[in-house]
């Protein structure tokens, strides 16, 4: 395995160096995030990986953090290279998908320009780094009114043979379902289009509390990928998860108050109940059904609704 370089960053067969990526242009320079190089003593694939692209979808975070720490270059054949807070004024601010900075959406903005707004110049930087994989993982999960209990979205683009692998990459995770999404320009998952590298979204977690279950899934997940990739030795476990055809969002059609009947994962046929809003003195305004049968694969945190704030996020069967 050669050396492993990132800006100023320089990790050497066998080494595990951690430092800080350059974004482009002038800013705060505390919003350049941190990042982890673990090159292993043999030579192999190089996996990237970055969380917090949405700054506040935390298990991912700590997922990735965690994850980082357990590697040992000594035993790896390839590398690992790790963003654990990508998206850092976002993390700090705790605003919602956007940037405190410059109200732009990170996960909309890829691959990114040298000399655009803060977020597009963060994009360009990541995507400097994500050039580098031979495939890329970018770890999210709720967001500040979600809770997800755990998927994974597989890049699709135009070449067959990338979209087999992103899927059984996908597959690495002990996920029920899977969606495709279209490598198109904005996403991270662009990656796959746009330089040829395999691409997925694992999606588990809600801000507060920080499960321990999602964490382990972003965890258990990564490591399987190790082993795919033959990073690591050991055997691949493959899940057996369907890909859905479909993610329907389902949004309130009044301000009130929301009351979910229905869990994370939970399957409901079509024209089923999954929820009442209701306004402050406990008249039922609205029953939202199931337009087609699926899972429950996302579902608002909060308790008070606004009119067009999304509710439940179904995949369908």
């Amino acid at each position: 395995m050669s050396e492993i370089r990132v800006g100023d960053i320089v990790a050497a067969p066998g080494e595990k160096k951690r430092g800080t990526l350059t974004v482009p242009g002038s800013h705060d320079p505390d919003y350049n995030p941190k990042i982890i190089i673990v090159n292993g003593a043999k030579t192999g694939k190089t996996l990237v990986i970055t969380g917090g692209v949405h700054g506040t979808e935390f298990a991912s975070i700590e997922a990735v953090t965690r994850f980082a720490n357990m590697l040992d270059p000594s035993v790896m054949s390839g590398a690992v290279i790790v963003v654990p807070v990508a998206n850092v004024p976002q993390f700090r601010e705790r605003t919602q998908f956007v940037s405190p900075v410059d109200g732009l959406n990170l996960n909309d903005s890829f691959p990114g320009k040298k000399d655009g707004l803060f977020t597009e110049r963060l994009a360009y930087a990541l995507f400097d780094v994500i050039r580098l994989g031979d495939a890329y993982i970018d770890c999210h999960g709720g967001d500040i009114n979600e809770d997800i209990l755990g998927f994974v979205v597989a890049a699709e683009g135009t070449d067959p043979a990338l979209n087999q692998v992103s899927l059984e990459l996908a597959q690495c995770y002990n996920t029920g379902f899977i969606h495709r999404f279209t490598a198109e320009p904005g996403l991270s998952i662009s990656a796959q289009e746009l330089l040829r590298i395999p691409s997925i979204m694992p999606e588990a977690g809600t801000p507060f509390p920080v499960r321990e279950e999602s964490v382990l899934f972003h965890v258990d997940g990564l490591m399987n990928i190790l082993r795919y990739l033959e990073i690591l030795e050991g055997e691949v476990i493959r899940y057996q998860s369907f890909v859905s055809p479909e993610r329907i969002k389902l949004y309130s059609s009044h301000d009130g108050i929301w009351k979910s009947y229905v869990e994370l994962n939970q399957r409901v046929e079509k024209d089923e109940p999954i929820g009442i809003v209701k306004n402050s003195f406990g008249d039922v305004l609205e029953v939202v059904k199931a337009p087609k049968r699926g899972i429950v694969g996302m579902k608002r945190c909060y308790y008070s609704v606004k009119n067009g704030e999304i509710l439940v996020v179904l995949s369908t069967l």
